[in-house]
């Protein structure tokens, strides 16, 4: 008997994923347990294990789709049992090999189907919008001629139009041309015609994409459309710049000079974002482009004010060099990062309120200390890295050793991608230690729902001015030492801290780190 494929339960905070890579194509058996496909979500990526052993008999999505949780992604069932039609599928059908990410436009619209249609007496294979389009204009399938000579897509249908329209042929009810224009209307009004890009973006700001194009076909709207229409119906006019980034015009479209000649491209087109000849477009990752969304909404939601605090890392710097051999033997690498988590919690304890959610209905405090720690990740040919936040649980109820054991293996599983969804979910605060590449400071941006994040700078040593006296008043017994010294930096949201509850909060991390102990 045939198995429905669902996806696994990917945590509360998860509401749908990106199909990344299928590890198998329709035919192929697979055992119970093995790899069946790569998913990705905004915060991992996981593979997915086949939860039955089979016969791959049919895929639903292809690769780059967002899937909904409960969505049936796969068919699996003996050898012997027949594909089931596309028809009674919950979803459109695609191979893996025939869809790809970020792909516009035909391919990654149609829905790929291995039904044999009939038309005419010819067993004949199309996808099925292709067969719709074909219907309404009352063109045969068998007149069709398929371009890749395995089945007849829309392209296919158009251009059997628009060769009828050449030749001065006319449909019953009115021009070839315009007939063309009303069917992919029609086609259009279904979803997986609108390119990925601008799917995506309208999930992100929960925009209708029927109400943007006004009439006009889905399939034909631009992120540049949706980032118009969010500026002027939902406030969202910090988006004006994200406009940008959109491909310039090319020559032929743009507007033509009072004699019907295009105009020549200028030093100001190219200045607005055109490539200039030997530039390289580099495509932005999916991890990237969810970096950028986070933290642009973060940005523009929460009012951003970093503190700033020096603190002495001797006596951390110090009991850190007693027991690192220590906790080696216990098979744990001791870090000054596990110091300065412990730390955090003595913040947390101090001032609840960063450890808080802003609700327009009151601030919701969180009881359980659940620290989430930005890790980088190797960078790409181009320079640029990635960064994911995975996330030390209860870290109020740890010591010491324990907080440096979910470091080292949440770091070292974050960098070899093997971290699971639960890994990144709950976090309550965030440190990003961007000191470990030699940064004294930086001002970070919160990662929402949070209301603040902490970055903490490279150790240095600097001269320090020692002293029991007042910090205004001059004393005989002052005197210069060189102290391994670090910044923090606390960017925290104005909406629920002031300078001073934002300060208390990095003195109780400082006096945790200069006097640590034990017992404390």
């Amino acid at each position: 008997m045939a198995t429905d494929v669902t996806l696994p339960d990917m945590g509360e905070e998860v509401e749908d994923v990106t199909i990344s890579r299928w590890l198998v194509k329709e035919g192929e058996d697979i055992r119970a347990g093995d790899p069946l496909l790569e998913i990705a979500t905004d915060k991992v990526d996981t593979e997915v294990p086949s939860p039955v052993g089979g016969r791959v008999l049919s895929i639903r999505f292809g690769e780059g789709e967002i899937v909904e949780l409960d969505a049936v992604i796969a068919v699996i069932g003996e050898a012997t049992e027949a594909m089931e039609p596309a028809s009674e599928a919950s979803g459109a059908e695609f191979t893996p090999d025939q869809s790809g990410p970020g792909e516009r436009g035909d391919a990654s619209a149609q829905s790929q189907t291995d039904d044999t249609l009939e038309d005419h007496g010819a067993a004949v294979r199309a996808t099925p919008v292709a067969r719709r389009m074909a219907e309404e204009a009352g063109i045969a399938l068998s007149a069709v001629q398929s371009g890749d000579g395995d089945q007849i897509t829309k392209t296919d249908v158009e251009a059997t139009l628009r060769e009828k329209l050449r030749s001065g042929q006319k449909e019953p009810k009115e021009a070839q041309e315009e007939e063309i224009d009303s069917l992919e209307e029609s086609t259009s009004t279904d979803s997986s015609m609108v390119p990925l890009e601008v799917r995506r973006l309208a999930a992100a700001y929960d925009i209708d994409l029927r109400k943007v194009a006004g009439g006009r076909a889905p399939g034909s709207l631009t992120r540049h459309d949706l980032i118009e229409y969010a500026k002027e119906q939902k406030g969202l006019s910090h988006l004006t710049d994200a406009a940008n980034y959109d491909s310039a015009p090319q020559a032929a479209e743009r507007e033509p000079a009072s004699d019907g000649v295009p105009k020549a491209a200028t030093k100001n087109d190219a200045a607005r974002g055109q490539e200039s000849a030997g530039d390289t477009l580099v495509p932005h990752s999916r991890m990237r482009q969810i970096i950028a969304r986070n933290m642009v909404q973060s940005a523009f939601s929460a009012p951003h004010v970093t503190t700033v605090h020096s603190v002495d890392m001797g006596t951390a710097t110090a009991h850190y060099q007693t027991r690192k051999g220590e906790y080696a033997q216990q098979g744990v690498r001791l870090t000054l990062t596990a110091y300065i988590v412990a730390a955090v919690v003595e913040g947390l304890r101090a001032v609840p309120a960063v450890n808080s959610e802003w609700k327009e209905e009151g601030l919701l405090l969180k009881h359980s200390f659940n620290i989430g720690m930005a890790v980088a990740l190797p960078p790409d040919a181009t320079g640029v890295g990635g960064l994911i936040v995975p996330v030390i649980r209860d870290a109020g109820d740890m010591n010491l050793l324990g907080i440096a054991r979910q470091v080292a293996d949440l770091a070292a599983r974050a960098r070899e991608n093997q971290l699971t969804a639960a890994d990144t979910q709950g976090g309550t605060f965030t440190l990003t230690n961007y000191g470990t590449s030699g940064s004294l400071f930086q001002t970070p941006v919160i990662l929402q729902p949070q209301v603040a994040i902490l970055g903490t700078g490279a150790i240095e040593k600097r001269p320090v001015v020692v002293s029991r006296a007042k910090p205004y008043e001059a004393s005989v017994d002052d005197y210069l030492a060189f102290r391994p010294m670090m910044d923090l930096a606390l960017s925290y949201d104005h909406r629920v801290l002031d300078g001073a509850s934002a300060d208390a909060f990095c003195l109780a991390v400082k006096s945790k780190l200069e006097t640590w102990s034990d017992a404390a």
